[in-house]
């Protein structure tokens, strides 16, 4: 049952997982600290060329098992987040759009080079001032009929293309987007193939590259503000899988529309929330497993007055702690249904990799945060790698699309062609009694399906009474007049569609931790909502305190199965490199010269209970 446990988790490529992880065995993946900034960057560049020629996975996986990319973003969460978020720029954003969008015979040479890191991409979308109306964007690309070349071109600084992962250091390429305009007409936003860096790494003519300098966290990407001065590239270099520029400036498309195109164009993003969301879970994991550890050798104040009771027998800590378990393994089951949609290609996923990537970096704030101040002072060394997932979960939040923007487009996309009237609205209430028995007995899925269909009817019938009266009625009321709204329904559909994979989940292992934990979450989900079960009249005041109260029980009785969740999580102890996961009296026993402190022996036990201050 526990492999079962840890295959749910993992979700496919377990073999290839294992090869992916042993390639961190080689020193160079050791965590280093102290670097000047370029030392950083040339780390990550490093480690990720070095992953790359292990020739485990390919750009052309998106068109076999994308799985296999996910994998790699996955097992690269649990080592350096800068090295991930380069690999997901290079094989998903430049490499996946290049390949899908591209000519394939064409970009051939370059497709194959993506795999060994030989040719390095970057993707140009965002701009200065223009980063969620990314349709609207200044960049240009005008055609020029004499040369049969299309003209890149900055008309402005807002119009510098910004936070471009691989650009300052080590990019050749860079798929730039930019209005495409003929003959002085414009055909909207396309992509481009243009060429920044010779293979010198030389900038090319009319190519300014200006560094974005120290972040919060991953220092190792090399952040970049890109702009185009009359850069010439060939008609050719067009993305033209779905729009055409013959040679005499004739432009066909098979998508009506601008911002249809630009959507279309710009697909890539959704693979690479899902991308974001693989190595942040998997940070996530290694903070659980770290401070798991901690919490579990730290001794604190027992009975009798003495420094003999590991932290995680308190009730606070198993209170902190066994929540944050149990969202993370409802995520992971959430975040491998959406690989699984996205890999079969069977369905529109836009609002599942929209809604997963937000809760998942959320999450990994949260908990990174809450678990770094539950492990003490041991938790703010940066050896012991919280700051590397905080940071790395506030990368998360704001790339690929700001969360909340993002749940205003799931928002919407849970309205697309939903009609809803005042009396279905009313009836909503009846489809569950107001009961918590029901509730306790296996009805927590029927109040989070409640509560989504409620607001998505509220939500709905704002809208539909503004319809009529115009496009500025229309704005004011989603954005100035219904966020909260907006916010939450995106968030109980997510919440919903998680524990619904979680139930699944049960079904195929009936593990009993894995039976409380869903549980559990489902339970913390009705929590958190619970002022609009209240004031729905749908719990009452006696439910609430039954609700508080079952949460504590389920997070006494998971507590002594900790270990053999965090087990399932399959995390080799190779990549273990946490002191405070480790014998940290031995670590504390050295200074940073490696030279024994100069004091008397003690024994283990006690140096857990009195050299270093929780």
């Amino acid at each position: 049952m526990e492999k079962k446990l840890s295959e749910l988790i993992e979700n496919d490529n377990f073999e290839l997982r294992e090869k992916m992880k042993n390639v961190f065995k080689d020193p160079l993946y050791t965590p280093r600290y102290n670097l000047a900034l370029p030392e950083e960057r040339e780390l990550a560049y490093r480690r990720l060329k070095n992953f790359c020629e292990q020739d485990l996975f390919s750009v052309f996986d998106f068109e076999g098992d994308p799985r296999k990319i996910f994998a790699a973003h996955e097992v690269a969460g649990l080592v350096d987040g800068s090295m991930a978020t380069k690999m997901t720029v290079q094989f998903n954003l430049f490499g996946g759009t290049l390949l899908k969008f591209g000519n394939r015979e064409r970009f051939q040479s370059v497709l194959e080079k993506i795999n060994n890191f030989e040719e390095v991409g970057c993707f140009g979308l965002t701009e200065l001032g223009y980063g969620n109306n990314a349709v609207e964007m200044e960049t240009t690309a005008i055609w020029d009929e004499s040369t049969d070349e299309f003209i890149i071109d900055s008309p402005s600084v807002l119009s510098q293309k910004y936070w471009i992962t691989n650009g300052y250091c080590h990019a050749h390429w860079c798929i730039v987007f930019a209005q495409l305009i003929i003959k002085g007409e414009s055909y909207g936003v396309h992509g481009f193939l243009v060429e920044v860096r010779d293979k010198n790494l030389n900038l090319k003519q009319g190519v300014t590259i200006h560094d974005m300098g120290m972040k919060i966290g991953v220092n190792g990407v090399d952040n970049a503000k890109i702009s185009f001065n009359q850069v010439r590239i060939p008609r050719a270099h067009l993305l033209d899988a779905f729009s055409q520029v013959d040679e005499k400036g004739l432009f066909s498309s098979e998508i009506k529309g601008k911002r249809a195109r630009f959507l279309k164009m710009a697909d890539q993003l959704l693979s690479g929330r899902i991308c974001i969301a693989s190595m942040t879970l998997n940070a996530t994991k290694m903070g659980m497993l770290t401070s798991y550890r901690y919490s579990k050798s730290r001794k604190g104040v027992g009975p009798q007055g003495k420094s003999d009771a590991p932290i995680i027998s308190y009730q606070f800590q198993q209170n902190t702690f066994v929540p944050l378990l149990a969202e993370t393994l409802a995520l992971c089951f959430g975040h491998n249904h959406v690989k699984n949609l996205y890999a079969e290609n069977k369905k529109n996923v836009v609002k599942e990799c929209c809604v997963i990537k937000a809760m998942v970096t959320w999450h990994s704030e949260n908990s990174v945060s809450v678990l770094r101040e539950r492990s003490g002072g041991q938790g703010y060394l940066a050896c012991n790698r919280f700051g590397e997932g905080i940071g790395g979960a506030h990368a998360g939040i704001t790339a690929e699309g700001d969360n909340g923007v993002l749940m205003q487009k799931v928002a919407k996309e849970l309205l697309d062609g939903y009609k809803v009237s005042e009396l279905a609205k009313n009836k909503l209430k009846d489809l569950l009694p107001g009961k918590l028995q029901k509730f306790l007995s296996g009805g927590e899925l029927g109040l989070l399906k409640l509560r989504e269909e409620s607001l998505k009817a509220e939500l709905a019938l704002r809208m539909q009474r503004v319809k009529s009266k115009g496009r500025e009625a229309i704005y004011n009321k989603w954005v100035n007049e219904s966020a909260d709204l907006v916010q939450d329904l995106a968030l109980a559909y997510g919440q919903r569609f998680v524990l619904e994979r979680f139930e699944w989940a049960t079904k195929q292992c009936s593990l009993p931790v894995l039976i409380k934990c869903k549980e559990l979450y489902a339970k913390l989900k009705i929590k958190e909502s619970s002022s609009w079960f209240l004031s729905e009249g749908i719990l009452s005041g006696r439910d609430y305190r039954k609700l508080c109260a079952r949460i504590n029980q389920l997070n006494k009785e998971i507590a002594p199965d900790i270990e053999l969740v965090i087990n399932s999580f399959n995390i080799p102890e190779f990549l273990v490199h946490a002191p405070m996961a480790k014998d940290w009296v031995a670590f504390n026993s050295y200074d940073h010269q490696g030279e024994v402190y100069n004091r008397p022996e003690k024994k283990s036990d006690e140096l857990r209970s009195s050299s270093i201050s929780h």
